[in-house]
């Protein structure tokens, strides 16, 4: 059984107090088949953490930008982290320097609890690869989700941060000695040499410099600890404090204290829009708002909270501060304790049963990995949207997706956030690296089961050979093939991980021949357990065409879209009366699709002959046929009826922006064509054939009867309600939904 490999680090490498690091003591405890790994920094302060740790936990430890750690990241399955990647990234090794993306599922700890100031992260961030969210303010999931633009299968729940298992223990052991008062003071986006700086210094001055202040730390014997930013130099701080001369104020820098003692050993926290106040929150201890710059410093940085809120429970006088900590006026702020759990259990914290639950979640999820293969998940076409939009669908259940490509040769496009998809090569890439890589495995032989493939000329052989040693290794419990010459890779993968072996038919049968030449008697003599159909038409035309059964169940599962190629329903609206209505029709125009494209041309001369200037067809779409079909629109006089577009990488963007589908295919095998313009709003009019048959038998109005059948329908657009375009939204979702769809195939997998 392969091992898993979690990669974990903070602060790039500095620091062994935070979140990763709790999160990564913690799981140690876990005797099972996951290497944890944390990563250290060679410094004076991890030297001494490493000398402290138990011996099992010591060969856990990997030395920054060293040999080790370089493979670690390469062979990693997730990454856990909490600043950024490069907590867990080489960025040096041999004296040579590296700039290395992240491949892999990243889970994002935190190092605080949001619930003012915003965060820059965006769902795809990290080569789309943020594939969880770790938040621990109950009411912050989606105010991030909008602001952020992520997904709420991004988003979890932490009840509360790693590293409070070990606030609670310093907490419970704590014996006060002496009263004292932690001022936090946090970076602003906005300081330097300017106007604001000097005002916000001038504030800070006066409040410590106020002689009821210094007085009543007198009095009461009570420290004020100023705890800055690195920004916060000496100078700053003589210029804060002048002339003033007192042992009862002092100041540190956050970096080269213990905050986290600060924290449990202050009696009063003031914090201006640091997380802290959270932390200190949690051990019931009380904090004061203090906002003096609130408008200088919006000016460069958003909010999650409304202001107004916000001034609910902030001092922005300087005054107003002395008065409440002179006056004792102050308590558990509201702002921080309506954003944490109703009750708030320290023993359970100080078990470490929040991290353990966490440590099981991400676990189970790890163990249930869903790879998908495929031949090229960086382009386009029906088989690559299908798949993605079923990808997302299983990460909306809570599944980490990956697509396995056997070769990438462009930036990926619109992927569903969090979806990992990884290359077996990179056909563009000229590093050395990757061109001994390709000039080592050569031969037709290292192609394997990829004979079978047309497309093994676009191919080096390096992908057949790449793709058999994945299979071998792989720690993806579940395996899905969506080509049919990689069935024959997958029927020989022999990686204990595998316990489910999915043989994905997605090719239509009238063109099977011609894609998978000879495939059918190595096919024959497969052994497939659980296949998949996109529709029960093309199934029983395998069996009827080449007497192919060879699998022991099946399903048929259908196409979805991804949540960006549709629209919501409430925004479906009616289409306006118009001097031009403008239909679109997507296909594929090559030497097999000639009889579509002559029905589309015959539809061309039917509107020129009868000189209808008020419907034009937007044709996108490449293939071998498109010089041959632009000189038959040219010839025929037919481009004011019928425009050829070129491609789009992103149809149901076209979609909107037309009137209607128009989809003139005769033999149309699995009908997304009309789940897109349906489940985009529009209105679809098409022939009848067996894939609008199963997609679109509830709409029968949607059929072409005529030439003249679909002017009429085309004119009269407008007369259509979005009411009505809802109800067949409706009709199209029920069966082709993300949800249904997925709840399918997830009762498929765990089928014995």
């Amino acid at each position: 059984m392969n091992r898993y490999i979690w990669l974990i680090g903070e602060n790039l490498g500095n620091t062994a107090n935070n979140n990763s690091y709790y999160f990564w003591l913690s799981s140690m405890e876990n005797d099972d088949d996951i290497d944890k790994y944390y990563v250290f920094c060679d410094n004076r302060k991890n030297r001494k953490i490493y000398k402290s740790l138990p011996a099992k936990y010591k060969k856990n430890i990997v030395w920054r930008n060293t040999v080790r750690h370089l493979k670690l990241y390469v062979n990693a399955d997730m990454f856990f982290v909490s600043e950024s990647y490069r907590d867990v990234r080489p960025e040096r090794i041999l004296g040579r320097d590296l700039d290395l993306s992240t491949e892999k599922p990243l889970i994002y700890l935190q190092h605080g609890t949001l619930g003012i100031k915003a965060l820059g992260y965006q769902g795809n961030s990290y080569n789309n690869n943020f594939f969880r969210f770790v938040y621990y303010n109950k009411q912050i999931a989606p105010i991030f989700e909008e602001y952020n633009n992520f997904k709420p299968y991004q988003m979890y729940y932490g009840e509360y941060q790693p590293r409070y298992i070990e606030l609670v223990r310093r907490y419970k052991e704590y014996k006060s000695e002496k009263k004292k008062i932690l001022w936090f003071l946090t970076w602003r986006e906005y300081m330097g040499e300017n106007i604001p700086t000097k005002i916000l210094l001038r504030k800070i001055q006066k409040t410590v410099t106020d002689p009821n202040l210094l007085e009543y730390l007198d009095k009461t014997d009570t420290d004020l600890v100023m705890c800055v930013h690195k920004f916060f130099d000496d100078e700053k701080i003589e210029m804060i404090m002048g002339d003033c001369k007192t042992d009862h104020v002092m100041f540190v820098q956050a970096s080269q204290t213990d905050v986290m003692q600060e924290l449990v050993s202050c009696d009063l926290l003031i914090t201006d829009y640091s997380s802290v106040g959270f932390d200190v929150t949690l051990i019931d201890k009380p904090v004061i708002l203090f906002q003096p710059d609130i408008e200088a410093y919006l000016s460069k940085r958003d909010l999650y909270c409304e202001i107004d809120e916000l001034n609910e429970y902030n001092i922005t006088k300087s005054h107003e501060l002395v008065e409440a900590i002179v006056n004792g006026n102050y308590g558990i702020n509201g702002f921080f304790r309506k954003k944490m759990p109703d009750i708030i259990d320290l023993d359970y914290i100080l078990s470490g049963k929040h991290i353990q639950k966490m440590y099981d979640d991400f676990s189970k999820i790890q163990h249930h990995k869903i790879t998908f293969i495929g031949y090229n998940f960086y382009g386009i076409g029906g088989t690559v949207f299908a798949t993605r939009s079923l990808a997302e669908a299983l990460m909306e259940k809570g599944y980490l997706v990956q697509l396995l490509s056997l070769k990438r040769n462009q930036k990926p496009k619109l992927m569903p956030f969090a979806l990992n998809l990884y290359p077996l090569y990179d056909a563009n890439r000229m590093s050395p690296l990757n061109l001994i890589k390709r000039h080592l495995v050569r031969g037709k032989k290292k192609f394997s089961y990829l004979k079978y493939d047309k497309d093994i000329v676009n191919l080096k052989p390096y992908a057949g050979w790449k793709l058999t040693k994945w299979l071998k290794t792989t720690n993806s419990e579940t395996v899905i093939s969506t080509r049919e010459s990689l069935h024959l890779f997958l029927n020989d993968a022999s990686s204990e991980n595998i316990k489910n072996k999915i043989y994905f038919f997605h090719c239509p049968v009238e063109i099977f021949e011609g894609v998978f030449p000879n495939i059918l008697e190595p096919l024959n003599k497969c052994d497939i357990d659980k296949a998949v159909f996109v529709t029960e038409t093309n199934r029983q035309k395998f069996i009827e065409d080449f007497n192919f059964t060879n699998y022991k169940r099946h399903i048929v599962l259908g196409n979805c879209l991804e949540s960006s190629r549709s629209v919501a329903r409430e925004e479906i609206e009616a289409v306006e009366e118009k001097e031009v209505y403008r239909g679109i029709y997507l296909l594929r125009i090559s030497e097999d699709r000639k009889p579509d494209l002559e029905n589309l041309i015959g539809y061309g001369r039917y509107l020129r002959d009868n000189k209808i200037e008020n419907i034009k067809i937007d044709v996108f779409g490449a293939g071998d046929y498109v010089d041959e079909f632009i000189d038959i629109l040219i010839d025929e006089d037919l481009t004011d009826y019928i425009c050829y577009n070129g491609i789009t990488p992103d149809g149901p963007a076209e979609i909107r922006q037309h009137d209607a589908v128009v989809d003139f295919s005769l033999n149309h095998s699995f009908g997304m064509p009309y789940i897109e313009g349906i489940m985009n709003g529009k209105m679809v009019f098409c022939q009848k054939n067996q894939g609008s048959k199963e997609v679109m038998e509830k709409i029968p109005e949607a059929y072409i009867r005529s030439y003249e059948d679909l002017t009429k329908k085309i004119l009269s657009l407008p007369e259509i309600p979005a009411e009505k375009l809802q109800e067949y939204y409706d009709i199209i979702s029920e069966k082709y939904s993300r949800d249904t769809l997925a709840k399918n195939m997830i009762a498929y997998l765990n089928e014995e």
